[in-house]
């Protein structure tokens, strides 16, 4: 990459780049678009999909520019932002929305543009040599500014980040990357990221890209089309905020889909027991575990429920006989006991399920490709029809009554030995669909087979049941469709790390809902110490609970003993409690594509010590997370953002923010801390999310500063809250100067929804209680239905009789 970046700059010194480009000469517009044409003849097009979202494309001479369905990372190409061109002489201004407008400045001589923002004093954007093409590479080259900041942009393989901040890195996340011993697993391919400055950048092409931010002094990035049809297109996404960025970049490219409330349950698989005994052997695993009291709500199926040999060879996808006699009694008892449950397929074993044809096959994968002849090509429709209707006779047929919730679709990213040239069946090349490989996939399960958007046969599931597919490398605009995990890694601290980080990549590129194998997948499998840290510490406090992997030290709890039994107890206890606060983060992951586990960036990255916090993150709005990568007990450091007070959960102390703490850390106690004036809604415990009780709503009020939410409820199952609404959605409110806490009127329903709610309500960080009110009614001390009051813990406590939900509530103290 050096000697590209060298002979890019011998290109500039002979003058070729200042060719490439050319001086401008005339432009045009069309509704929500402008071309402007150089002298010779290469054509820059903008096109406004909004007032903060603006598309960039080059053509060379002679090129018509790519259709916009070329690629479908975008969700919608509808055209709506306002703009109004200004020429002053030597230079053209573009004028982006109403007030304040954004200004792209561009030059004439040479043709080149810079992008000004009322909020940001220097240009966020300039060209320097702007686009260059030289033989399959093309790049967009920009001025650099030292004190910018980057972040975004996927993983290579297992989630290996390095650092969160990528200023001064060269940096890429292509299919195939990051090769380790067991290959280059669960890469995230999202060419988008986000600039200290307050703007996006998202690159729309599947064609092998790198970033460079500031290495040698250069910001610049590129494409590599390995020498096929190839253009420079990319999206610059308006703040300044990373909230409305990550807001305009999920509406652009599709809201992440929202799984079944279950899924935020704890997960655990059948890995440690690779020789079980099939159905009987999970009903006498889960009720023991039930027994215990350890919650529990999805089941996942590793290889053995398959027909044959039941082992990631030598099986297909179908319930065995042997192992599981009755899959209709089976998904009956399942469905009992609030249970769902994934069925996985490994590619390898994908042509020897019913109906294949070596037709599907990708070419010439048997010559290159380990188990090469079962390497599907999901860029053949026909390929796409038949896996959904393979999955719909095998189990995923309502009709049938057999278990199937969720699909995991093994080794998808094992086909990179793949040469550049081998054709694929929609006739392009694999130098161009490598990347796009996981949106196929994606696309035939979910958009075609689920929600059957082709109106094929059969008719598909639709808004029934939620969709629930993840796989083992992704791709930008897939998020709409399913998600992915980071691939079988070892059980240690260092990959412990690589986790934290990725998860907040993972949402920092429109994947809220990360998954990966929590304690580590590879043997032994992590140490008691590991396991309380990892396993439940921090996959408690991850979008997705899965504890799995192989080796002597289990995963589930009753496997194990002592302390990390217990911490198994406490954390499934308190992630339980707190599921209306998760479940309310998911919807609005879904609605905005904010993240449920944020980098500090995200709220804070006006704060230069965000962009060095990569090891802590939000949980939401409340929480701040930071969770030690470490096997003992060990020294904890935990910057708390200025602007707010913070509380310690465990010990309930108050601190001020805008400092570093460091102190001991004892194994199972994750550094846990929450932002003064949070509302943290909560349910009584129970042991499945299926029999949480909407009907008793516990408010955990953290006092010192203002503070707002939205509960978010709904049937938990299906897509009917958002194909006919059946939503219900409450806003809580606090003002720290009146200490009066308002809980709206419910807006929405959804079929099981309560009428009435009993409210119970801790308010922490009080030195004591005024006058205590209930929509105006003095409350006196009373634990049924008043109030009580801690002096020593600080801790006032409100108890209500069921209200109507449609009544506002009102409470002082």
């Amino acid at each position: 990459m050096k000697n590209f970046f060298r002979l890019f700059t011998i290109l500039l010194i002979g003058g070729v780049a200042l060719a490439q480009s050319g001086n401008f000469e005339s432009y045009g517009e069309e509704p929500h678009r402008i071309m402007i044409s150089s002298d010779n003849g290469t054509r820059l097009r903008l096109s406004f999909y909004s007032d903060a979202v603006v598309r960039f494309q080059w053509a060379r001479p002679g090129e018509n520019f790519i259709p916009d369905d070329h690629y479908e990372m975008v969700a919608r190409h509808v055209l709506n932002g306002r703009y109004q061109v200004v020429g002053d002489g030597e230079k053209l201004q573009v004028l982006l929305g109403g007030e304040n407008p954004v200004r792209i400045e561009i030059d004439k001589h040479p043709l080149r543009y810079r992008i000004y923002a009322p909020w940001q004093g220097k240009p966020l954007l300039a060209e320097k040599l702007g686009t260059v093409w030289e033989g399959g590479t093309i790049a967009s080259d920009f001025a650099p500014d030292p004190d910018e900041h980057f972040c975004g942009l996927g993983h290579r393989s297992f989630g290996m980040v390095e650092s969160l901040d990528l200023r001064g890195r060269t940096v890429s996340s292509n299919y195939g990357e990051g090769m380790k011993d067991w290959g280059a697993q669960g890469v995230l391919t999202v060419p988008f990221y986000l600039s200290g400055k307050g703007y996006g950048v998202f690159l729309n092409s599947t064609f092998p890209h790198r970033f460079c931010f500031g290495e040698n002094g250069e910001y610049r990035f590129r494409i590599d089309s390995k020498g096929f049809p190839a253009q420079m297109d990319y999206f610059v996404i308006l703040g300044p905020d990373f909230r409305s960025i990550l807001d305009h970049y999920t509406a652009l490219t599709g809201r992440p889909r929202l799984p079944q409330k279950s899924i935020f349950g704890l997960q655990l698989s059948d890995k440690g027991s690779p020789q079980h005994r099939g159905a009987k052997w999970w009903q006498e695993k889960i009720t023991a575990h039930r027994a215990a009291g350890f919650p529990f709500d999805h089941i996942v199926n590793d290889n053995r429920w398959r027909a044959g040999s039941g082992a990631w060879s030598g099986s297909w996808f179908e319930w065995d006989a042997s192992r599981t006699p009755d899959p209709a009694a089976f998904g009956a008892w399942c469905r009992e006991q609030h249970l769902t449950m994934t069925l996985d397929l490994n590619r390898n074993v994908t042509a020897a399920c019913q109906g294949w044809d070596p037709a599907f096959n990708l070419p010439g994968a048997e010559q290159v490709v380990k188990e090469g002849f079962s390497a599907p090509d999901y860029s053949n429709p026909a390929m796409r029809n038949w896996i959904w209707e393979m999955f719909w006779k095998k189990s995923f047929d309502p009709a049938l009554g057999y278990p199937g919730d969720a699909l995991w679709i093994d080794e998808t990213d094992e086909m990179w030995p793949l040469p550049d040239s081998t054709v694929c069946a929609d006739g392009r090349s694999w130098a161009e669909n490598e990347n796009y490989y996981p949106f196929l996939i994606a696309k035939a399960i979910v958009a075609e087979g689920w929600d059957n958007s082709n109106n094929n046969t059969p008719p598909g599931i639709g808004e029934s049941k939620r969709p629930y597919v993840w796989m083992r490398s992704m791709v930008a605009g897939a998020q709409r469709y399913a998600t992915y995990w980071t691939g079988d890694t070892p059980a240690n601290c260092d990959f412990m790390r690589y986790a934290v980080r990725a998860m907040q990549v993972a949402g920092l590129g429109g994947f809220p809902f990360f998954n990966h194998d929590a304690g580590g997948f590879r043997e032994p499998g992590p140490a008691d110490f590991l396991y309380i840290q990892w396993a439940m510490g921090l996959g408690s406090f991850s979008p997705i609970w899965r504890p799995h992997g192989i080796g002597e030290n289990r995963r589930w709890p009753l496997d194990r003993e002592g302390a990390a039994r217990e911490a198994a107890r406490q954390y499934g206890k308190m992630r339980y409690e707190m599921m209306p606060y998760l479940y309310s983060m998911a919807h609005q992951a879904r609605q905005s594509g904010l993240p449920m586990a944020r980098a500090m960036v995200i709220d804070y990255r006006d704060q230069a010590e965000a962009w060095a916090r990569d090891l802590q993150y939000m949980w939401g709005d409340a929480f701040l997370v930071a969770p030690v990568c470490a096997e003992q007990d060990s020294t904890a450091e935990v910057w708390l953002p200025g602007g707010a007070d913070w509380y310690d959960y465990w010990t309930r102390e108050k601190v001020p923010g805008n400092q570093v703490l460091r102190g001991p850390a004892a194994v199972g106690k994750i550094p846990l801390w929450v932002k003064a004036g949070a509302i943290v809604p909560t349910h009584p415990y129970a042991q499945s999310t299926a029999e949480l009780d909407p009907s008793q709503l516990i408010l955990n009020l953290y006092t010192g500063g203002e503070g707002t939410f939205t509960l978010y409820e709904d049937d938990g199952i299906s897509e009917r809250f958002r194909t006919r609404a059946e939503l219900r959605s409450t806003t809580l409110t606090y003002r720290e100067k009146e200490r009066r806490l308002t809980i709206a009127p419910a807006s929405g329903t959804y079929p099981g929804a309560p009428e009435g709610r009993s409210y119970t309500v801790r308010v922490f960080g009080l030195d004591e209680p005024r006058t205590v009110t209930l929509n105006g009614r003095k409350l006196t001390p009373n634990p049924a239905e008043g109030y009580q009051w801690d002096a020593v813990g600080g801790q006032l406590t409100i108890r209500s009789a069921p209200i109507p939900v449609e009544q506002p509530v009102t409470i002082t103290f």
